[in-house]
C-alpha cells in the first residue's frame, strides 16, 4: 500500500473518540466482532492442527511450549505455544490484519509494530495465570507495549477468562525494575477486576501496566485465545526477533543449570 493510500485509509476512523479515552482511562477496551466467525474457525482449526501434527514440539525442553499444572490431578498439561505464527500461515495473517492496524493506529497515533505473539490453550482443568503486570524492566523493553486478545473460544467466568484492574496502569509499573517477573496481590492494587467477557471473534486490548490474572478453566473445554502483542513504531521499531532472542536467553538463565544444555527453540 502506497503512503497515500495509508493515510487517505487513515482518514476515516476505526475506533471513536470515546473508545480511545476508555482505553487510555480503564487500560483496556473490548471490541465485538472484530473477525467474522469463518476466520476465527480457521484459526481455531489451524492452531489444533499444529498441536496435533507437530507433536513433537510439545517437549518441557522446547523453549516455545509451556505447560500448567491441572487442577485434579496435579500434572502439567500442556497450555501454550510461543510463538505460533512462523507455524501458522493464518495466525500471521491475523497479527497484520488490516482493520486491526487500524485499530491500534488510533490508540497510539502511527503505526503498530508486532513485538511477540502466543496461543493459550488453556485446557479443561488447567490453572489460571497469576496476578501481574505484562511489562518486565529489560532495557529497552517498549512502555507502548499492549496485548490484543482474540477470543477463539468463548471467555466466560467458567473458563478462566482473563481479568483485568481498571485505572491501576495509571500508576505504572509496580514492581521492582530488576528484570524478573513479579506477581501481584489484590490486596495491593484497591479495585475490583472485570472479568473480559469475550465470544469468539471478539477482541479485547489491554496495556502492559494494566494488571491481570485468570482462574482455572472448570469448563469441560479448552478456552482457546490468540494473544498479539504490539508496540509503538517510535517506540523501538520492529522488535520481534530481538524479542525473542532475549527471551530465550532469560529462560535459560531462569533454567536450572543441569537442564541448560537441553534446551532448544524449534
Amino acid at each position: 500500500m502506497t503512503t497515500k493510500a495509508f493515510a487517505d485509509r487513515k482518514l476515516l476512523k476505526a475506533l471513536t473518540c470515546e473508545q480511545v479515552q476508555s482505553y487510555r482511562d480503564d487500560g483496556y477496551l473490548i471490541l465485538r466482532n472484530v473477525f467474522n466467525i469463518e476466520k476465527v474457525k480457521s484459526l481455531g482449526d489451524e492452531v489444533d492442527r499444529i498441536a496435533r501434527d507437530y507433536s513433537e514440539l510439545i517437549d518441557p525442553m522446547n523453549m516455545r511450549v509451556r505447560f500448567k499444572l491441572q487442577v485434579e490431578t496435579g500434572q502439567p498439561v500442556f497450555e501454550v505455544l510461543d510463538p505460533i505464527a512462523d507455524l501458522s500461515p493464518i495466525a500471521n495473517e491475523v497479527t497484520q490484519d488490516e482493520h486491526l492496524s487500524d485499530i491500534l493506529y488510533d490508540i497510539y497515533g502511527e503505526p503498530a509494530c508486532l513485538f511477540k505473539e502466543k496461543l493459550i490453550y488453556k485446557p479443561a482443568g488447567a490453572l489460571g495465570a497469576t496476578l501481574h503486570q505484562d511489562w518486565i524492566g529489560w532495557p529497552g523493553f517498549p512502555e507502548s507495549f499492549l496485548t490484543v486478545l482474540v477470543a477463539i473460544d468463548c471467555f466466560t467466568d467458567e473458563s478462566g477468562a482473563t481479568e483485568v484492574y481498571p485505572g491501576i496502569h495509571k500508576q505504572g509499573y509496580l514492581s521492582p525494575k530488576d528484570g524478573q517477573h513479579h506477581c501481584l496481590t489484590h490486596e495491593m492494587l484497591g479495585v475490583e477486576p472485570v472479568p473480559l467477557i469475550l465470544e469468539p471473534g471478539d477482541v479485547a486490548i489491554f496495556g502492559c501496566f494494566t494488571p491481570h490474572l485468570s482462574a482455572a478453566n472448570m469448563s469441560k473445554s479448552s478456552r482457546r485465545g490468540y494473544f498479539i502483542s504490539y508496540n509503538a513504531l517510535s517506540d523501538g521499531g520492529n522488535q520481534y526477533q530481538k524479542h525473542y532472542r532475549e527471551f530465550h536467553e532469560w529462560i535459560r538463565f531462569k533454567s536450572p543449570a543441569e537442564v541448560r544444555d537441553q534446551l532448544f527453540f524449534r
